[in-house]
């Protein structure tokens, strides 16, 4: 928790601040990692691992294919505009060990199980390139977001609306 509140302010750490964080000594936390990439590997995957269960609970099997994707990309952008997102966008910049690196990759796969299930459901021959751009289009609505360039709910509403036109004009069988 003290490393992810570090990371959330946006800057590189020390073991010894989060050490001083957590009110241990540094060679107390290299007991348990010996960089702090290691330590900031752990964090991001557990922050993967949560919003992932978050988007795979908010598309349930009650919906429609077509709400599980609103609620799908609801659920990226709310994780967005509560600041979360940040933590992430700040690891971007670390160098992490490769093995931890290809960890994370799968975790962020793991993020768009959910639409990419939910446009199988929808009979999409072509979900996997369709869940790809849909993501594509969503980072630009997160940069938007993060910018503070677009208003979440205004952004929300006219991202899906995009969303369904480009899978409504790109269906199998519609061309």
């Amino acid at each position: 928790t003290a490393a992810a509140t570090l990371m959330q302010r946006g800057r590189t750490f020390t073991v010894a601040e989060v050490a001083r964080e957590v009110g241990l000594s540094r060679s107390a936390v290299y007991e348990y990692y010996s960089s702090a990439a290691e330590l900031i590997a752990d964090v991001l995957v557990d922050e993967l691992t949560q919003w992932s269960q978050e988007l795979a609970a908010a598309t349930t099997a009650d919906q429609t294919p077509m709400e599980q994707v609103h609620a799908w990309i609801h659920g990226v952008l709310d994780y967005v505009v509560d600041g979360r997102h940040a933590l992430l966008r700040a690891a971007g910049t670390i160098d992490l060990p490769p093995a931890r690196r290809a960890e994370l990759q799968i975790l962020h796969q793991a993020l768009i199980a959910p639409l990419l299930d939910a446009l199988r459901a929808a009979g999409r021959t072509d979900a996997d390139r369709a869940s790809r751009y849909v993501w594509g289009i969503v980072e630009v609505a997160i940069s938007r977001i993060e910018a503070e360039s677009a208003d979440p709910a205004t952004e929300a509403d006219a991202l899906i609306a995009f969303v369904d036109g480009a899978l409504s004009a790109s269906a199998p069988g519609s061309m």
